[in-house]
């Protein structure tokens, strides 16, 4: 009998693996479970859609035939919703179970609900981290006079832009004192704030938390715990992510706020694998084991799950928290550490030019550098990710390196590109 894999999830990781798996020549029969009923597509691209840059169909990035050629069953729109690791079984919501030999668990991570609100005011509250969210967003702003956004994340901030016209109001409800205060510092945030005002009506109330919301006037009314009021037709939040890990039988998978996994990307099962948004493992960076969710790390991890699934045997050497993005015109960038504290032994190196709106900060542990933020300069933010990942000290100083671009073949030339 054919060894079974049994992959749940069908986004970055699960179709990492599935490649490396059949591309190690495994003939294994693969069953995939999906609880979208649709082929892979990319939430990166989501914004581009809100904003009418891109048809739904260039969000796919797989179709029918790839599954067909690589000899997957597929069990789309049925999600699993019990995990026994001993008998080595997944139960679905619609009854039936699948029995496996080897498991991999790349089920992401879903939109952190907002919490404290009346039940159905909050299932008319908006996220977006699918192609139905999208859908929902896209068609509730056509016709909208005011969006109260609750965060101001890169969700958040992605969502702002890609509905901003000149006749509509956007709030964004913010607990912290900044914008994008998981990914940037404090004067990264303040330039970058400063030009989203700028560049459309959007107002930012720091400080601040929604302590009810109510109907009025076909709309709703948010009060914030300051006793301020906001009309509003049109609620999005944007309060990170939660790994889907609520069908793992917590006595036998060790699980934290992710399912653990080593550096092979086992979990406390010897075969149960686990990829993606929800695979808790150590971050190449900082050495901590936390999760890191991005598109890089889940094709990565996924890729370093299916070899090991197919038999051989590879290493991940940790996670890089990084993320790129264009904000209403302007790049900003954060690889590695970003926020740093008192006693923690970091320095930073910063470079501001404020007419140009140009910020550039560089964190370091001794002479290594462990942490870069950019502002619209990004244009080395790989060769910087090369040398953060790679424990290598800027090139050729880190005065010069915040100051301006590093090339590569400065780097090559010194020996820094860790090759």
């Amino acid at each position: 009998m054919s060894e079974r894999i049994l992959i749940l999830g069908n986004s970055a990781a699960a179709i990492a693996a599935v490649r490396e798996i059949r591309a190690c020549g495994g003939k294994q029969a693969i069953t995939m479970v999906s609880n979208e009923p649709c082929t892979a597509y990319s939430p990166v691209l989501t914004t581009y859609y809100l904003r009418g840059q891109i048809p739904e169909s260039a969000l796919y990035f797989c179709d029918l035939g790839y599954y067909r050629e690589r000899d997957i069953s597929c069990h789309f729109g049925t999600a699993a919703v019990d995990l026994d690791a001993a008998a080595q079984r997944v139960t679905l919501d619609d009854g039936s179970r699948l029995d496996y030999d080897k498991l991999l668990i790349a089920t992401g991570a879903s939109a952190r609900r907002v919490a404290g609100l009346d039940p159905e005011i909050a299932s008319e509250v908006c996220y977006l981290r699918t192609i139905a969210d999208a859908r929902r967003i896209r068609e509730a702003a056509l016709g909208a006079k005011h969006i109260v956004i609750m965060g101001a994340g890169l969700v958040s901030l992605q969502v702002a832009g890609a509905v901003a016209r000149p006749d509509l109001r956007v709030t964004c409800v913010v607990a912290s004192r900044q914008i994008l205060s998981q990914n940037i510092d404090a004067t990264c945030a303040e330039l970058l704030r400063g030009h989203v005002e700028r560049s459309a009506n959007i107002e930012f109330l720091f400080g601040a938390g929604v302590t009810e919301i109510t109907r009025t006037n076909g709309g709703y009314l948010v009060r914030l715990d300051s006793g301020a009021e906001l009309q509003a037709d049109l609620l999005v939040a944007g309060k990170g992510v939660t790994p889907n890990v609520e069908f793992v039988d917590r006595t036998q998978i060790n699980v934290d706020e992710g399912i653990l996994v080593d550096d092979h990307l086992r979990t406390s099962f010897e075969n149960v694998w686990a990829a993606g948004d929800l695979a808790q493992g150590r971050n190449r960076i900082s050495g901590e084991v936390e999760l890191v969710a991005n598109w890089i790390d889940a094709c990565e991890q996924g890729a370093v799950a299916g070899a090991n699934m197919a038999g051989e045997t590879q290493g991940f050497p940790g996670s890089v928290t990084e993320n790129i993005t264009t904000l209403f015109g302007v790049q900003v960038a954060s690889i590695g550490i970003t926020r740093n504290h008192r006693g923690d032994g970091l320095r930073e190196v910063t470079y501001l030019d404020e007419p140009r709106g140009v910020y550039r900060r560089l964190l370091l542990r001794g002479e290594v550098m462990v942490g870069a933020t950019l502002l619209r300069d990004v244009a080395d933010v790989g060769v910087l990710r090369g040398a953060i990942v790679a424990g290598r000290e800027p090139w050729p100083s880190a005065k010069a390196a915040a100051k301006g671009h590093v090339r590569y073949a400065g780097l090559l030339k010194a020996g820094l590109t860790g090759r």
